[in-house]
Order: structure tokens, then C-alpha cells, then sequence
């Protein structure tokens, strides 16, 4: 009770502060104090909280109970577009395209772990210097348009994924060196240098093996990328609008229990939550926290829950102008800002604040706790501010969904409070991710989104923190990281790859390159009877091949 009476006090001064800020417009500020040559005293660093008992696990998926009543077809929605279906183009990127990716294609092997991994298209794999990788292939197995898989088209797969830069595709293929074929079920795969979690990238949804005589029937034309081996095969698709799967019945493995599947998106959140309601989906994803709330604490409805690995964080541009780069500058944001009310305006109790300073995922190998969080202080903000060189000009943040944007009003508020003007622009998700694609030129300041953090250590570097690569959407490039980075992923010893990991999280933290915010604690409604989901806290990794619906256990009036 005691939450919930501060998160109402916390909402309400939010709303009036709100109130306070459009009344008041944007105002130039007055010239700051002249800067000195020291630095503002520190305040006494808090000692770091441990890592949060949240749920930061895989969930399994369950099995249709005996004489479960499987429904046909099951329709998902959630405010996250798909723009095109095809792994070799930028904008492939984003959870549900990931999630379609796990059901359209197969990978050489299935990501159990950060370090362990099961057999796909793969039976089974060696490497004695991760550099080569030897594999057996299953001899089972055909693409959607009956065109039998071999050795081949994973030769052919990464030739010509590791030219298509800034795609998905590239942060996989572009460790390539050649490939060996040795006959048409056994094939070597040889890496410029040593990587590694290379296994980890052959086992995500960016490793899916692409079908060649679709490309080459007609290059130009992106649905030929439709054709995989996976257990559904594409049936229709209107980009941002939706896509429909259907089982495919000649699939080698284990069949999918419901035969179609669509997928929609839908922006606007109070209609996904009347769409469940009314029948006409049976699961969400990014539904609001109050409607999670209420859907929650409703008999017909379930909801599933998973800490997700990605923090949201308030990032800056670390390839910026003067300001956003001045370490005082972000000093003074980091003290102005109250992370625990941040979280509660964003998502209420399905957000968990950043207990400390770092934002390496919960689940994400050799994360340091030892770093404090730095905690709301206006005076010291203030002080940091003056000996920064910001001007009183109004700075920009970019965000993107309901609970960053709600995120975004309250620190604008924050920010103000100290004498820091910021506008926010929001924008839909596919032109946040184009417009923070890794760019040395670009002009952008300010964001409030997810960082990109995925469990294995090395990948999660290469694939948000490595200069140029697709999801680095801090822009950064720093030759102290970039270095280390790349040791790390030729340094075969875990302790030393353990070492270089935490010299990198000190740098970005003691250059403020970004501010977490709080962990999602994702909540997923879903009509009684839906089952069969496997949720990752790497929310690019959930699982919907076993997703089921038993009618038996829906409310009548949520039935087809």
C-alpha cells in the first residue's frame, strides 16, 4: 500500500508539473556562472545494491495438456513494427521481426545459453581454436519451396550476408573469412580471426539460413528472403501492418501446434488492450502498465512476466555536438535526475529502477556491480552544469513508445528543475531506429530508449558498442573500448575476457556515455489458455514456436 500511494503522489506531481511546463513555454535562460578548474565535490557514493531478485531467467515454455482443444489460428499484437521480412535489409530490426525470424528460418544451432547451445540445422559442431568451426547437417531438411538444404546454401548465406553492412545479417557473416565445403552435409567455417562467442551469433535470429534460387529469381525484390526452412512459412505481409505465418507441414522437426499465426501492429495502446478484450487477439505485447494492472486482476486474462536484459537508459550522442559531450554536462543530467520516479511514471510496477550505475544486463556475462548509482542531487547538478559549456539552448530528446515518452515528459521536468531546456520529439519505432543507426555525422542529442544487450559478452559489445555496427545507437567510438573489444573477442581465457569487460564498463562509466534508467519488467496478457511461450530476458530471443491456445480454458465470450 504503501507504493501505490507514493506512485499515485508521484503521478500527480507529474501531471501538475506537466501543467506548469506548457504553461510556462520556452524561455531563454539567463548566462551560467563562469566555469572554474576544479571539479564540483563529489557527493558520498552510495554503496552499490545488489543485482535485483527479479525474475532475470528464461522462462520455459509449457505443452498442451491431454485432450487440450487447440484453436487454428492465433492472432498477437503489440506496438512493435515489422517493416520488411528479410534479414539482408536495415530495417529488419526490432523484437517482433526477431521473433518472426525464430519461426521462418532455422539456425545451425538453438541458443540455450550465453555458452551452451542444442542442435538445429546442425547435429553436431567442434572447434579447437575458435577460428575454424567444423559441422555435421541434418540430410532431413527443405526449404518452404521444396528445394532440399545442404552445406551449400550456407556457403552461399554467408558469401553474401557479410556484404549487406548495416543489416541484421552483416553482424553475423562479417566474421567470415571463407567456407570450406566438404561434402553436402559436412562444412567448415573459417573466421578472419579467432571469436569466441561466434556460436552465440549462429544461434540467434540474425543467422538464419537464406534459400539461394529465391534471391536469384528476382534479386530486387525483397520478399524472395520469404523462403526459409523454419516451422512457418510467410502467407502475407503489408509492412507495419501485418504479417501472417502458416505452419509448414513438411517442417523436419517438431510441428508447431496452431496452424496460422498473424501478427499485427498496433500503435495505439488502448486499442490492444479493447482488441483482447473483444476477442480479437489472444496475446499483447507492450501493453501499458495500467491496462496491465487491470488485465491482470481480470479471471480471464493471464499475464506473462520476464525482467528483460536491455535497460532503458537516457543516452547521448557520443559522436555529438560540444555539449552533449561534455562529461560535466552529463554529470549534471545524471544528478538532476530521480530514477525510482522515473520508473514509476514510465511503467508503474512493471518497471524496475536501476539499482546501480551500470547498464550491463542482469543476464549478460562479466557484469560489475560495483558501480554506484548516482543519485538525485540539484545542488551538485547544478554545479556540474555551471563548469559544463552548456549555453541555455534547447536540446532534443528522441524517444519512441508510450513508457519512454512518459519517461521523457518527467525528466524534461527533472531537467528544467536545474536550468536545463530540453524539447522532446517523439517518434514511431522504425524512424527512431533509422534515424539512430550508427552515423559519426549525425546530428542527433539526446534519446531515452533500450539499449541493445544481449547475454553473451562479446556479442552484446560487437552488436550495440562496436563502432559501426547496426544497434550502436550511442554512436559510440572510443579507441580505448574499440580495442578491448576486439581482444575480447580473440581471448580465449574467460578470466581475461572477464577482465577486459569490466576495464570497459568502468570507461563508460566514468564518461557518463549513458544513464540507466530501470529494467521492463515485461508483462504479457494473454486470454486463459494461451501456452507454449518461451520468454528470454533478451527480448529479441522469445520463442514462439510452441505458442498454443486451448479453447478449453478461454471464457466463452473470448472464443471464436
Amino acid at each position: 500500500m504503501k507504493r501505490t500511494t507514493k506512485t499515485i503522489a508521484i503521478l500527480l506531481a507529474f501531471i501538475i508539473g506537466l501543467g506548469l511546463l506548457a504553461a510556462c513555454g520556452s524561455t531563454e535562460s539567463s548566462n551560467p556562472p563562469a566555469a572554474t578548474s576544479e571539479s564540483p565535490a563529489a557527493s558520498t557514493p552510495a554503496p552499490a545494491a545488489s543485482p535485483s531478485p527479479g525474475t532475470h531467467a528464461v522462462i520455459e515454455a509449457t505443452a498442451p495438456e491431454e485432450g487440450a482443444n487447440i484453436a487454428d489460428h492465433i492472432d498477437i499484437i503489440g506496438d512493435s513494427q515489422i517493416t520488411v521480412v528479410n534479414l539482408w535489409m536495415p530495417a529488419a530490426t526490432g523484437a517482433t521481426n526477431s521473433w518472426a525470424s525464430l519461426l521462418i528460418y532455422d539456425c545451425l544451432v538453438e541458443q540455450l545459453s550465453p555458452t551452451e547451445f542444442g542442435p538445429r540445422l546442425a547435429t553436431s559442431w567442434h572447434t579447437d581454436d575458435y577460428q575454424t568451426f567444423s559441422f555435421t547437417l541434418r540430410d532431413d531438411v527443405y526449404y518452404h519451396n521444396g528445394d532440399h538444404f545442404t552445406a551449400e546454401d550456407i556457403a552461399w548465406t554467408a558469401e553474401v550476408g557479410k556484404q549487406q553492412t548495416a543489416s541484421p545479417a552483416f553482424n553475423t557473416w562479417r566474421w567470415v573469412d571463407y567456407i570450406n565445403v566438404i561434402d553436402p552435409y559436412n562444412i567448415e567455417i573459417v573466421l578472419t580471426e579467432v571469436y569466441v562467442d561466434y556460436m552465440f551469433l549462429l544461434g540467434n535470429s540474425q543467422g538464419g539460413i537464406q534459400n539461394r534460387r529465391s534471391h536469384d529469381e528476382n534479386p530486387d525484390d525483397p520478399t524472395w528472403a520469404w523462403v526459409g526452412t523454419g516451422p512457418y512459412k510467410v502467407v502475407g505481409f503489408e509492412t507495419n501492418d501485418y504479417l501472417t505465418l502458416e505452419r509448414n507441414e513438411d517442417y523436419w522437426g517438431e510441428k508447431p501446434p496452431t496452424r496460422s499465426l498473424t501478427f499485427w501492429t498496433i500503435p495505439e495502446m488502448a486499442t490492444r488492450t479493447l482488441m483482447l478484450q473483444n476477442g480479437e487477439a489472444q496475446i499483447a505485447f507492450g501493453t501499458t502498465p495500467e491496462d496491465l494492472d487491470m488485465l491482470n486482476a481480470d479471471p480471464d486474462f493471464q499475464v506473462f512476466t520476464v525482467n528483460l536484459n536491455p535497460p532503458v537508459i537516457f543516452g547521448f550522442n557520443n559522436q555529438g555536438d560540444d555539449i552533449v559531450m561534455d562529461v560535466n554536462f552529463r554529470l549534471a543530467v545524471a544528478h538532476a535526475l530521480n530514477i525510482d520516479d522515473i520508473a514509476t511514471v514510465a511503467m508503474g510496477m512493471w518497471a524496475e529502477p536501476a539499482w546501480d550505475g551500470s547498464f550491463w544486463g542482469p543476464v549478460t556475462q562479466f557484469r560489475r556491480n560495483d558501480f554506484p548509482r548516482r543519485e538525485q542531487d540539484l545542488d551538485l547538478a547544478k554545479q556540474y552544469l555551471a563548469q559544463s559549456i552548456y549555453d541555455g539552448r534547447t536540446l532534443e530528446i528522441m524517444t519512441t513508445a508510450a513508457h519512454n515518452i512518459r519517461a521523457s515528459e518527467l525528466i524534461q521536468l527533472q531537467l528544467a528543475a536545474v536550468g536545463i531546456d530540453v524539447n522532446i520529439e517523439t517518434m514511431d519505432q522504425s524512424s527512431f531506429i533509422d534515424a539512430h543507426n550508427y552515423n559519426p555525422e549525425s546530428t542527433r542529442q539526446l534519446h531515452v530508449f533500450s539499449v541493445p544487450m544481449f547475454p553473451a559478452a562479446v556479442h552484446a559489445l560487437n552488436s550495440g558498442f562496436y563502432p559501426g555496427s547496426f544497434a550502436n545507437r550511442l554512436n559510440l567510438n572510443f579507441d580505448y573500448v574499440t580495442e578491448r573489444i576486439e581482444r575480447m573477442g580473440v581471448t580465449a581465457d574467460e578470466a581475461d575476457r572477464a577482465a577486459l569487460a569490466h576495464e570497459i564498463q568502468e570507461y563508460y562509466y566514468e564518461n557518463v556515455v549513458g544513464i540507466p534508467l530501470f529494467w521492463r519488467v515485461t508483462g504479457n496478457p494473454a486470454v486463459n489458455g494461451i501456452g507454449g511461450i518461451r520468454l528470454s530476458p533478451d527480448s529479441f530471443a522469445h520463442c514462439l514456436r510452441g505458442i498454443f491456445w486451448d479453447l478449453n480454458e478461454t471464457a466463452e465470450h473470448l472464443r471464436p
